[in-house]
């Protein structure tokens, strides 16, 4: 009899946790003897069982016990956890040390602490090389018993169950009722615009480049009212579904580098991907085959400040300045209207 995996995967980004869900839908099959189980936030359940659900035990509450724990906290905030008996997964420290323009002596310290606690299997981390690849991998080789499956069939999992995604999501998925589909979104372009980083569309270039274009928002996300009132359209979006079904609905979808652009690497061709900060290999997915229009700006990539609490990146900009370079503009304006129109 197979006996259970249990992961709780409920810490991250909304973003984070849907790539280890496709992460471990692609590696399911390679695991014999086991079945993965996965702790996730009680919002995504619905999606996440109608897209994994016929290989992933997907579960919402705490009440099973868990063999590892994703963090993205340091040793000296698990230590009383370890003592506990608690084991974890940290896929983020070595990231976000790589990513420094600068490092320092206590980065340099961090890793060997974190290289100890790996070998005595107490929080689990990634190798090294894999930190610029697939976050879907990077999240889930760090896990001891996962690390015999190679990248190369990864990749090919990852591509095999891409095509079932797909096919699965050819059906019209359940909206929320407040969400109100314009009768005329198959003729546009919906944009989502917004994310929680320096990745967000600036109202001036959404105005300029893409004005008749539908920009979509999250129900309380402020942001919207700027664009309503500079006499853009804008959609609001109630729960995740609400984003799959809206490009389900659209001629093409563009996404800034946020969550929406995770799940709708999941759901359709229809799209591109806008990367600003982050690189490009750790956030699309190696089977994605719609349109994915890269960084141009020599700071890339950055650190991911949340600009509620960073009002600046981490060179000094209050937006991010790819959207002030021609090339990159110009690639994205090509991107929807060449394969917009052979869609």
């Amino acid at each position: 009899m197979d006996r259970f995996l249990t992961i709780d995967s409920t810490k991250g980004g909304n973003g984070d946790i849907w790539m280890r869900l496709v992460g471990f839908y692609a590696v399911a099959d390679l695991l014999p003897g086991f079945r993965l189980r996965i702790c996730i936030p009680s919002y995504f359940r619905t999606l996440a069982e109608f897209a994994f659900g016929d290989k992933l035990t997907i579960v919402t509450d705490s009440s099973f016990k868990v063999d590892l724990e994703y963090t993205n906290l340091g040793i000296r905030h698990l230590y009383k956890d370890l003592l506990k008996g608690k084991r974890f997964i940290s896929p983020y420290q070595r990231a976000v040390i790589q990513d420094k323009k600068k490092k320092e002596l206590k980065d340099y310290v961090n890793t060997w602490i974190f290289n100890a606690a790996d070998r005595l299997g107490v929080v689990q981390i990634p190798a090294a090389k894999w930190i610029s690849g697939y976050q879907g991998y990077l999240d889930i080789i760090g896990i001891k018993k996962l690390r015999h499956i190679s990248y190369e069939n990864f990749t090919i999992q990852v591509e095999k169950q891409h095509v079932r995604l797909i096919e699965k999501f050819r059906q019209p998925v359940p909206a929320s009722v407040e969400l109100n589909i314009p009768g005329d979104l198959n003729e546009y372009t919906v944009v989502f615009p917004n994310g929680t980083g320096r990745q967000f569309v600036p109202l001036w270039w959404a105005k300029k480049h893409m004005p008749d274009a539908y920009y979509a928002f999250f129900a309380n996300d402020s942001y919207a009212d700027t664009f309503k009132n500079a006499g853009l359209k804008i959609i609001r979006f109630y729960r995740s579904e609400d984003i799959i079904r809206l490009a389900q609905e659209a001629r093409w979808t563009v996404s800034t580098d946020s969550f929406p652009s995770h799940l709708l690497q999941t759901a359709t061709n229809k799209c591109t991907i806008l990367i600003t900060g982050t690189l490009k290999g750790r956030i699309v997915s190696p089977a994605f085959k719609g349109k994915v229009v890269d960084a141009d700006a020599t700071c890339h990539p950055c650190l991911h400040l949340a600009r509620d609490l960073h009002p600046l990146c981490a060179a000094g900009h209050s937006e991010c300045i790819n959207w002030h370079l021609h090339a990159y503009t110009s690639n994205i304006l090509k991107s929807v209207c060449e394969l917009a129109d052979h869609s």
